[in-house]
């Protein structure tokens, strides 16, 4: 599908899960702060994510993530698929446990119908799983129920969702899902790494814009679980930031920051959920010579 910008309209009143203002166009706002270089407002790969996979499973598993985000893009890199050195015993996740981490693609509408539901079926399909669906309220399409299917590759991997834009760009959203009385934690958190602010602030979701050119919008975002409701760490993948001046940022994060890998840093946020810091130029201000070491094996 060819992304291309749309105009204005009125802001799309079905919302769940992290889909909020997903025909928001944000062309007129920065998609950055004063404070950041040239680099770092231009860099559609800002944000990313790298995904663990048993062996023999990296390649199916990055062609159906190629294959999907082709809908919006047919060159965004966002995700890596790498292996482990061995399978890994997993324990079951809690009944009801709601995976930390989302991907939500907004598709334009005015490609019609059928380019929608067939990206929603191949979704459908191996080694796509279905994991659960939402219901949601107010205002949608005609061929589409007023529910949200969310689905999966693997277990420990992102959840995975489709919405249509109702108008401007088509959207990449990254979305992380917060314990309720970490959210403002969070959201300061993210705010440093990002070295940005939200473009869109509500009690119980932000989003933080990282790219937008003619074709596509990339967003981050945070949306908080009610009190009964708590986020699950994707154990098999982990969000990844380029940043810059490591240094610094190291003594202000809330948790312990070591390097794993030449340039490569590693934290986690207030829930939980593991961060690589990608220092931009490879280099590491600290000097540790901890930075030799591989990638861990231990997502």
């Amino acid at each position: 599908m060819d992304p291309k910008a749309g105009g204005g309209g009125e802001e799309d009143d079905c919302v769940d899960s992290g889909a909020e203002t997903g025909g928001s166009d944000y062309s007129h706002l920065s998609s950055t702060s004063s404070e950041l270089s040239v680099e770092e407002a231009q860099d559609p790969f800002l944000v990313s994510i790298h995904i663990i996979a048993d062996p023999g499973e990296s390649q199916p598993l990055q062609e159906a993530i190629d294959n999907v985000l082709a809908w919006i893009h047919p060159d965004l890199p966002l995700f890596r698929v790498s292996e482990r050195r061995a399978c890994r015993r997993r324990r079951k996740p809690p009944k009801g446990a709601q995976p930390a981490l989302a991907v939500v693609l907004f598709l334009q509408e005015e490609y019609g119908e059928e380019q929608i539901l067939q990206l929603h079926r191949t979704l459908q399909q191996p080694p796509w799983r279905h994991h659960h669906t939402e219901q949601v309220h107010g205002r949608f399409l005609p061929y589409l129920p007023c529910s949200q299917d969310f689905f999966t590759l693997a277990p420990g991997t992102p959840l995975w969702a489709i919405r249509p834009v109702h108008y401007g760009k088509e959207i990449v959203r990254f979305t992380v899902y917060c314990r309720h009385d970490n959210y403002a934690d969070s959201l300061r958190f993210y705010q440093l790494i990002l070295r940005r602010s939200p473009s869109q602030k509500k009690a119980d979701f932000c989003i933080f814009p990282i790219f937008s050119n003619l074709d596509v919008d990339i967003q981050f975002s945070l949306k908080r679980l009610p009190c009964d409701q708590c986020p699950v760490p994707t154990d098999s993948s982990v969000l990844e930031f380029r940043v810059r001046d490591i240094g610094e940022l190291v003594p202000l994060l809330p948790n312990p920051c070591s390097p794993i890998s030449e340039g490569r840093w590693q934290t986690e946020d207030h829930d939980g959920n593991k961060i690589l810091l990608q220092v931009l130029g490879g280099r590491v201000c600290l000097g540790d010579p901890r930075n030799q070491l591989a990638l861990p094996q231990t997502l």
